[in-house]
């Protein structure tokens, strides 16, 4: 028996050097990205979740391209703070949207929301001040945007509302609210990794080899339960062709919550990180003839990408944000729009 311990611990010891030098080397050469960009988020009565008010996040991105520094108001936009009520002297836009909206990749002065806001109050002649309530929050699509319009947006009485749009978007209505949980460390997990508990989201953060190993695991076990067929959301009437029209269908709730309080709806569509082909031009096409149908307006940021895409360098390759040339691109192609097409004063 004693010869028995003697190997058992003997054996113990050596998986547990083993591993060690697995977690050193990896360390070393590779290391996994790291855990902290998207971990500060709280619950909400009504939102799936949140940034957490008044937090302030920084680090380096998952893909080691850009750092980052993320501060959120009271409420949990990345944003400065805004009284509910509007001066009457004020033009007031709601900016609605995902991790581009929020500006993933690019300081608070680099976002596109604040460029554009930037723009419109540096213009000669007498216009009204404009404010925008920068509302983009990571992983969101039409159907959280759509509560938090009509939960929260509205009481900021907005004259606009942009939203905007991703063929990503398309995959995460497939997915819905129930694909992502909130875990009460503040992480945002898929369903696979939320099943391996507090146990898994220890390991997570503190292991890099068993960070990749784990995340591999998790997307592979995703899309076995899921399997979705991204190319498809450029497809008409393919597989994805249900998710795009409860899309439609959000969107449509969405102009009929605007049209309460008059304000004017109007979808920015930015396209996913190049290459670009020719399928890339179905989702503009196929938002603008919905916009029309419905008193919409409707930008497409993507032929001023693919024209300064020659020169510039607009999306980061790993991470596949925008880089900030990229957002500048899409603040001036927004603001163009809204100016000429008479929706902001």
């Amino acid at each position: 028996m004693k010869r028995i311990s003697v190997s058992v611990a003997l054996a113990v010891l050596g998986i547990v050097a083993g591993m060690l030098a697995i977690e050193g080397a990896v360390r070393l050469a590779h290391p996994a990205p790291p855990v902290e960009q998207y971990r500060n988020n709280v619950s909400d009565p009504l939102l799936p979740f949140k940034p957490k008010p008044l937090s302030a996040t920084s680090g380096r991105s998952f893909s080691n391209e850009f750092d980052y520094v993320y501060r959120h108001n009271s409420f949990g936009f990345r944003d400065v703070e805004h009284a509910y009520a509007k001066d009457e002297s004020v033009f007031r836009i709601l900016g609605l949207g995902d991790s581009f909206t929020y500006g993933v990749g690019a300081d608070f002065e680099q976002t596109y929301l604040y460029l554009l806001e930037k723009m419109f109050n540096e213009r000669a002649g007498k216009h009204p001040s404009v404010e925008i309530i920068k509302a983009g929050i990571p992983r969101y699509y039409s159907e959280p945007e759509l509560i938090l319009l009509n939960e929260y947006g509205r009481e900021y009485s907005p004259d606009l509302i942009l939203i905007g749009f991703l063929p990503n978007d398309v995959i995460d209505t497939y997915y819905g609210l129930d694909a992502v949980v909130l875990d009460k460390s503040g992480y945002l997990k898929t369903q696979v990794a939320a099943e391996l508990g507090q146990f898994g989201t220890w390991l997570n953060q503190y292991s890099h080899a068993l960070r990749i190993l784990l995340r591999r695991f998790t997307a592979y076990r995703m899309a076995q339960l899921y399997e979705p067929r991204r190319e498809d959301v450029y497809v008409e009437n393919g597989f994805h062709e249900r998710d795009w029209q409860r899309l439609e269908q959000d969107y449509e709730q969405m102009v009929s919550v605007a049209d309460q309080f008059e304000a004017d709806v109007v979808i920015i569509h930015i396209p996913q990180q190049a290459p670009w082909s020719e399928k890339h031009f179905y989702p503009p096409e196929r938002l603008a003839n919905w916009a029309t149908e419905h008193g919409a307006g409707f930008i497409d940021v993507l032929p001023a990408l693919i024209q300064s895409s020659a020169n510039d360098v607009l999306y980061y390759e790993k991470d596949g944000h925008a880089t900030p040339t990229g957002y500048a691109i899409i603040a001036k192609e927004v603001h163009d729009y809204l100016i000429s097409g008479g929706f902001v004063p």
